[in-house]
């Protein structure tokens, strides 16, 4: 069987990359290190690397817990330093009396200037400021063009990384039931969408799980589950417990704001 056949096939050019670094970390015996991986990528990355001999896979995001991190492949006797990830943390700083600015703000501020997802890391969003990891190569690209976002002026001030701010995980708890545990179920419930409205974004790709592009309406959830439709943000699976005395499935969901 072919591995490829764990993957999808819009993942097949990742993938050939990722296994030409594997080649040459192995071949040369150095280090090689990659652009922001989301969570996906990363595991695609992990599981690929028992085809390299003697080649590890190590991650930093900024700090611990991080959603994307760029990723070095190194030979095992050669342990990375922090500073071999080429990481930098900004604090973006703007007057919010008037305008709050929100993630979502930040994240188009920074693709309006043309700069890469692949480029920059989490955006960490507190009560008053406002912190993004950045890749080193870009630094000067971005301090040169953010200098409003959503109308407000803002400054961008390095910091080192025992000041990042991890985010607090916002949101609530919302208790479903279900007739099965179908992801168009649990999508139409999380989303309040009717079945018939839920299956449409998925079978367009607009649904993920676990980060991983999910087209099938039938697949089964199970617990830990995350989950993300495009235009409607997040949530996790918690509880999964069933059936109810009326032969539905109980669901308890994170609903991230």
């Amino acid at each position: 069987m072919s591995m490829y056949n764990h993957f999808r096939k819009e993942e097949y050019p990742f993938i050939e990359r990722a296994l030409e670094l594997f080649g040459q970390v192995e071949d040369r015996q150095m280090m090689r290190l990659t652009d922001f991986l989301d969570p996906r990528q990363l595991f695609i990355l992990q599981s690929l690397s028992s085809k390299a001999q003697g080649v590890i896979v190590s991650a930093f995001g900024g700090y611990e817990g991080a959603e994307r991190v760029r990723a070095i492949l190194h030979p095992a006797y050669i342990i990375p330093e922090e500073a071999d990830f080429r990481l930098r943390l900004f604090e973006i700083k703007g007057n919010q009396n008037f305008v709050k600015l929100e993630h979502r703000d930040l994240m188009g501020a920074l693709l309006h200037i043309g700069l890469k997802r692949e480029k920059f890391g989490d955006i960490l969003m507190g009560e008053e400021e406002c912190q993004v990891v950045l890749a080193d190569e870009v630094v000067n690209f971005v301090l040169a063009q953010v200098t409003h976002i959503h109308r407000v002026p803002v400054s961008l001030s390095e910091l080192p990384f025992h000041e990042c701010k991890p985010p607090v995980k916002t949101g609530s708890e919302k208790t479903v039931t279900v007739p099965s545990p179908r992801l168009d179920a649990i999508v139409g419930e999380a989303c309040r969408l009717s079945r018939a409205k839920a299956l449409l974004p998925i079978r367009a790709g607009k649904c993920k799980v676990n980060f991983k592009v999910v087209d099938d309406p039938s697949q089964t959830i199970k617990e830990g589950d995350m989950i993300s439709l495009a235009g409607f943000g997040r949530f996790e699976v918690k509880e999964l417990t069933g059936p109810t005395r009326s032969s539905r499935m109980r669901a308890v969901l994170f609903i991230y704001t």
